[in-house]
């Protein structure tokens, strides 16, 4: 499950101060939220004041992480987790929302992507307390016992567990959720032309004044926090996310111990995949589907999306030379990433 850690993602705005749009500028607001920082580009009038638009966006974060943030004793989903089996629970329209779709996307990928995966998170480490070191197989058998999305039920603004110690994780969502109401916040505030990003996860709407917004994907490097664009995309009106198992990891023995987690033998990953970027229309989206292809290793990845249309950039190990990359590009991603005329 992916936690909240910032995949950078390089962001290259370019723009054209001349002839009609002399009038416009581009303003910048970043901040902190879920654990990683926030950037929104937006394209405004030049006596646009941004202050109050910087306090609306800033409020709907706080609101969406007072949510679903697991790092915050009493947000909803942490009082959820303590619950017991089989006792309704009411949850805001956000958390609603968020649960509904990552329910969707856990039985479209059969348990790949799984909101309820945070017991062997935990258990490995990638908690919000956790100690990162390796389990034993025995905690580890008896931590599946607990996940399962099917243990989970959704009665319209209710939800319940049927097992005692079900712990539900919407990481890998909420931020992509995030990313897409700040975009409505700047709609509401009658602004078109704009980028929104929370810790890697972006979404476009018109242009950046007279071109598209390009935004590079981060050449995968493990441990490192070198900037550099693997490749760069043309992208408008669409979301874009990225998971990978390069950053947040920790090594045991000398070896690696990604953090995500193979729901079915309970233990992270082992693949050579190592970065997945999926382009949606809406970030929640994107968010999920690139955890759940994480989950899924290359090959079933690679299967998955051509299956499903997937718009998916994916980034593999050779098999025969670790030290170089392969990638996977689907036609989809091509045709969604191409420039625009």
């Amino acid at each position: 499950m992916k936690l909240f850690i910032t995949f950078f993602i390089l962001i290259t705005i370019l723009s054209c101060q001349s002839g009609q749009h002399t009038l416009k500028k581009i303003i910048h607001i970043q901040g902190r939220t879920m654990g990683t920082g926030f950037n929104v580009k937006a394209v405004v009038h030049q006596d646009f004041i941004q202050s109050s638009l910087e306090e609306k966006i800033n409020d709907r974060l706080i609101e969406i992480n007072k949510s679903m943030s697991t790092y915050i004793k009493d947000s909803e989903i942490s009082l959820f987790n303590k619950t017991l089996a089989n006792i309704s629970f009411e949850v805001s329209k956000d958390f609603q929302i968020v649960l509904s779709h990552a329910l969707q996307v856990a039985d479209r990928t059969n348990g790949a992507f799984d909101p309820t995966i945070g017991p062997l998170v935990n258990l490995w480490g990638f908690g919000p307390e956790g100690e990162r070191t390796q389990p034993t197989q025995e905690a580890i058998k008896k931590t599946k016992e607990l996940v399962g999305y099917k243990k989970i039920l959704i009665d319209k603004s209710s939800i319940k567990k049927t097992v005692n110690n079900v712990y539900l994780d919407l990481s890998a969502s909420a931020k992509g959720y995030g990313v897409d109401e700040v975009l409505k916040v700047l709609r509401d505030a009658k602004i078109t032309d704009a980028m929104v990003e929370i810790g890697g996860e972006i979404r476009t709407m018109g242009s950046s004044l007279t071109r598209p917004w390009k935004i590079g994907v981060e050449k995968p490097v493990q441990g490192s926090f070198e900037q550099s664009a693997v490749k760069v995309v043309t992208l408008k009106n669409v979301a874009l996310a990225t998971s990978g198992s390069y950053r947040n990891f920790f090594k045991e023995n000398g070896k690696s111990f990604s953090h995500t987690i193979d729901y079915k033998s309970g233990k992270p990953v082992e693949t050579s995949l190592v970065s997945v970027s999926v382009i949606s229309d809406t970030c929640m989206d994107a968010d999920a589907m690139a955890t759940a292809l994480m989950a899924m290793g290359t090959e079933r990845a690679i299967n998955f999306a051509k299956a499903n249309s997937l718009k998916a950039f994916l980034i593999y190990k050779d098999p025969k030379n670790e030290g170089k990359f392969r990638f996977f590009e689907s036609a989809s991603f091509v045709k969604a990433t191409s420039p625009i005329q």
